[in-house]
């Protein structure tokens, strides 16, 4: 286990039951952040362009990350908030999720510039329920989150939220 300025001397199983409080957090962040999304583009038209896009997953992941830090700071990490300030904690905590942003956003964007160019299929058109449409990027959005998880978990863990 890692010592120093983040201690990171705890037990698998509870580094483990940490990661799963840390996981179900973040799912409830993937929800905040597709339904945002899907809004957006789904309901309000705004992803017409690619840049319309970008710029909606952009806000949708900002306010996943807003919502994930005040889930975290209350449950996950309530025990290790240590001298650190509430403000203090959030700068980490928002600085950690930029990186993990992006990297979710890299993934994200490369995988849309595939698909609009042609040369990517992942589920192509579905029907859900009385909707028809394509869900690629969603699929996309999924797999960018996925990738950011990992990093923002350890990272969180030794930083944000040191003892």
């Amino acid at each position: 286990m890692v010592d120093g300025g983040g201690t990171l001397k705890e037990s698998a199983g509870s580094l483990l039951a940490r990661f799963v409080r840390f996981g179900i957090v973040g799912g409830s962040g993937v929800l905040v952040n597709l339904g945002i999304y899907a809004l957006l583009t789904r309901f309000l038209d705004l992803g017409q362009t690619l840049t319309g896009l970008y710029a909606c997953y952009a806000f949708s992941v900002e306010i996943s990350i807003i919502t994930n830090f005040l889930l975290n700071d209350f449950w996950t990490f309530a025990d290790r908030r240590g001298k650190a300030g509430f403000w203090t904690r959030a700068l980490r905590f928002h600085l950690v999720s930029l990186v993990g942003a992006g990297v979710n956003w890299g993934v994200f964007a490369s995988l849309v510039w595939f698909l609009e160019k042609g040369s990517l299929v992942l589920f192509g058109t579905l029907t859900i329920g009385p909707w028809t449409g394509n869900v690629d990027d969603m699929i996309s959005a999924c797999i960018g989150i996925i990738a950011a998880m990992t990093w923002n978990f350890f990272a969180n863990l030794i930083w944000t939220w040191q003892k």
